[in-house]
């Protein structure tokens, strides 16, 4: 199965703070060693009849909207869902204006992945006064007008969240209509932030005490409502570790995932639109069954847990915006999430023995789904 990303436009309704507020920042800080095209257009300008031809080869494919703010192109959702035929829509989006996608559609739909930070005054910080309550609306609206597909709380993390309480909020708060919950550190993205913040004493003294008491209540979940709650990057690692199966990227970008760009050049995932190095091809001409293969390298292949984290971020590791001294700094909060996951595996395998749980909690989801599984 393979997923590609359709950015329908560059353009966002929002400005949050870790997008808009750091590009205006670092405007132009690629390194001269990668070639970037700057004359991507904002919103798409190829035939559809192009895509539809492509797409028509690869029948075991799903189709994520993506953005900027793919419902600001509502008009191109519909006419993509009108005439292509992929296994599965999902969409990706902030949630402004999922109200005004005609019900007929919205229903269509088999995921829904909300950008949503944590509660009402974080999620206002990072995104916007009054988005945290029009995400609520909105989501709500879309279980009212019969929506049951799976609906992904997707966090952007960085030093004033508190993960486990984020979490937890969006998980359990009974206003919300969360099925599940994924998060990315705002790391390594950006050049010029790195020496701005205090990242590594947050991880130290914040992030990772909140992931190991997360990973706690994860598992007395487990315990006491036989349930496994989705926490993305816990049940898709666990998974891994269950099966002791090595893996790739875990986001899926540049071999099992690919973004179809505005222009229709097809490049490993939408972070990396215009890194012309990594294009893989374009629609008019390339096969989707023989698409060439992207992979992290560098210090990232000798590392010990690499098999099992599969290289983090395809971007990351090609930039390397924060220097090897940063990229180590995020590597450790990867080593102490999978550690400590494996510090609870003998228990969750013990459950599984006994028909707490059932393994297939742990991986019955469709795969690259837009979560990248290690923040």
């Amino acid at each position: 199965m393979t997923n590609y990303f359709v950015t329908l436009t560059m353009n966002c309704d929002l400005e949050c703070i870790y997008c808009a507020g750091e590009c205006s920042d670092c405007f132009d800080d690629f390194d001269c060693s990668i070639n970037v095209d700057y004359d991507v257009p904002e919103d798409v300008n190829y035939d559809i009849e192009i895509f539809k031809k492509f797409i028509a080869k690869d029948k075991n494919s799903n189709i994520i909207f993506y953005g900027g703010e793919p419902l600001l192109r509502t008009d191109l959702i519909m006419k993509y869902m009108d005439e292509l035929a992929p296994e599965n829509f999902l969409l990706h989006t902030n949630a402004i204006k999922l109200n005004i996608l005609k019900t007929e559609y919205l229903n269509r739909l088999h995921t829904i992945s909300v950008s949503i930070d944590g509660d009402k005054d974080l999620t206002d910080y990072y995104r916007g006064k009054g988005v945290y309550e029009t995400i609520v609306k909105n989501t709500n609206d879309a279980r009212s007008r019969g929506f049951t597909g799976e609906i992904i709380a997707r966090m952007t993390v960085q030093e004033e969240t508190d993960i486990y309480e984020s979490v937890i909020h969006l998980l359990t708060d009974e206003n919300l209509c969360f099925d599940s919950v994924h998060w990315q550190l705002n790391a390594l993205f950006w050049k010029n932030d790195y020496k701005k913040r205090n990242f590594s004493k947050w991880v130290e003294e914040s992030y990772n005490p909140g992931v190991k008491k997360l990973i706690d209540y994860w598992v007395n979940a487990m315990k006491e409502d036989k349930k496994v709650l989705r926490i993305y990057p816990f049940v898709a690692i666990t998974d891994t570790l269950l099966k002791g199966e090595k893996t790739k990227l875990r986001c899926g970008a540049g071999w099992q995932e690919y973004n179809i760009q505005t222009d229709g050049k097809i490049s490993p995932c939408p972070v990396m639109a215009g890194m012309s190095d990594f294009y893989v091809g374009d629609i008019v001409s390339a096969d989707p069954k023989k698409l060439k293969e992207i992979h992290t390298t560098g210090p990232c292949l000798k590392c010990n847990i690499y098999d099992i984290c599969g290289g983090r971020c395809l971007y990351a590791n090609a930039t390397m915006k924060w220097g090897e001294k940063g990229f180590e700094e995020v590597c450790k909060t990867v080593r102490f999430l999978i550690e400590s996951l494996q510090n609870v595996l003998p228990e969750i395998k013990t459950m599984i023995k006994y028909g707490t749980i059932d393994e297939k909690d742990f991986s019955d989801y469709i795969k690259y789904n837009s979560c990248e599984i290690i923040p």
